[in-house]
């Protein structure tokens, strides 16, 4: 997974990002960069940055628009990805030596005769059949919360998944930044699933060919392999019978706005790719519930299901654990796929609202007056007759502020700045002081 700028109200109010026709912005190592500028003072006053991270440390590629030249757009950097394709093929060669190592260490895949030098590192010797299959059973996460983050879903998460394209019946998938569910349908769901990789980690170059792994950055849309891109074109092309789902689990921290834009480029190339009219393409996107707002405002078709999605490495959003959330893992799988067409597993605390004609969690207690389950995080949302909607169980009416708010005694110019107005929908003020608001 990659980190982007990072994505809070104040920042995404402020700190604006222009990511089309990305093509025609200087490069860094990382493909092509993003134009982020404020929003009192335009594009022409902002700068070009790295779309994958966010810590200078990382990637320090700045540019001002106003200092943009030639030099910067001509550059080009030297690709890795001819070094990975022949550890690659050295690994994988059984000509002379068939016992395959890793180190951990220096996250090389090692032969017996390259064993030497890593004596003293973190070695895993003579890796299974088994776990080749799925380099994430023994890869260690990445765990950078400023650049590449990893986080790998849970057994019943994948399951979950598994059962939807199976109802679905979805016969190829494209998963980025999903490197653990990849090596699970290849595994398990290969007789009638065909999988293909997108992610930022080098280190899955050593397991998979490239007929079903490219090295990409999914916040710029970029292939760093032209072989690569070359063979996944190939994967997009698909038969009458054939149905492919786009399937993303972006890092929590990355800004909708070049996800958004990276689906749509892959959703026009599909078209273009298979004379097809101009449609999106079936999306399942992993990303918190509190992001609703963010996602909805660049594409209005994804709509938010129920289930909780947990991680095996993460303290906090899974069901185990010592510091686990009460109100269960935060995470959610947005889709422009009918919320009626997934059905969630009863046994893991869902059930059926005929009512809505979908499945939703047991919490979420059906509101005649809102007419829909109206819970996002977990509780049991009560209906507020003052705001006419559902809120959190403890949210407390502020008469000031003409809605409900998280505690009272807060400051009401403050909090008002920072909410959407449910009258234009917009960011920075209330209905209050909504310019559209009847008198």
């Amino acid at each position: 997974m990659t980190f982007c700028a990072q994505q809070t109200s104040e920042q995404s109010d402020k700190l604006l990002i222009k990511c089309e026709d990305e093509t025609r912005h200087p490069h860094c190592p990382h493909g092509p960069t993003l134009l982020f500028y404020m929003k009192d003072k335009g594009p022409e006053e902002g700068f070009y940055a790295c779309a994958a991270y966010r810590d200078r440390k990382l990637c320090n590629y700045l540019v001002p628009v106003k200092d943009l030249n030639s030099k910067h757009l001509n550059r080009i950097y030297y690709n890795l990805g001819r070094e990975y394709r022949a550890i690659r093929e050295k690994f994988w060669d059984e000509t002379y030596e068939k016992e395959k190592h890793y180190c951990l260490t220096c996250n090389v895949p090692l032969k017996e005769s390259d064993l030497q030098p890593h004596t003293e590192h973190n070695l895993l010797r003579s890796l299974s059949e088994n776990s080749l299959k799925d380099p994430t059973s023994f890869l260690l996460p990445i765990d950078n919360a400023k650049g590449n983050a990893q986080y790998y879903f849970d057994l019943k998460a994948l399951k979950f998944f598994e059962n939807c394209l199976r109802k679905l019946e979805i016969s190829k998938i494209l998963c980025i930044g999903a490197p653990r569910l990849h090596g699970y349908l290849r595994n398990h769901c290969k007789d009638w699933l065909h999988s293909f990789l997108l992610d930022l980690d080098h280190r899955f170059h050593y397991f998979y060919d490239d007929e079903e792994f490219a090295w990409y950055n999914m916040c710029n849309n970029f292939f760093f392999d032209e072989c690569q891109r070359r063979k996944f074109i190939r994967f997009f092309k698909i038969k009458s019978s054939q149905r492919l789902l786009l399937f993303t689990d972006p890092p929590f921290g990355c800004r909708t706005e070049p996800i958004i834009n990276t689906l749509r480029g892959l959703s026009k190339l599909f078209n273009e790719i298979n004379l097809l009219p101009h449609q999106p393409l079936p999306t399942f996107w992993i990303f918190p519930y509190f992001s609703e707002q963010y996602i909805q405002a660049e594409c209005s078709a994804f709509e938010m299901c129920d289930y909780k999605i947990n991680y095996i490495n993460h303290l906090s959003y899974t069901d185990n654990g010592h510091k686990f959330r009460k109100l269960g893992s935060p995470v959610r799988l947005f889709t422009n796929v009918p919320l009626e067409m997934l059905k969630l597993p009863v046994r893991e605390g869902y059930k059926y609202c005929a009512r809505c004609e979908r499945y939703t969690a047991l919490e979420n207690h059906h509101c005649n007056k809102c007419n829909k389950c109206p819970s996002k995080n977990g509780a049991t949302y009560r209906h507020c007759l003052n705001c006419g909607i559902c809120v959190k169980p403890y949210y407390v009416h502020c008469v000031n502020c003409q809605r409900c708010t998280q505690k009272e005694g807060h400051n009401c110019a403050e909090y008002q700045t920072k909410q959407t107005c449910r009258t234009c929908n917009k960011q920075g003020h209330t209905e209050l002081k909504c310019s559209l608001r009847k008198v």
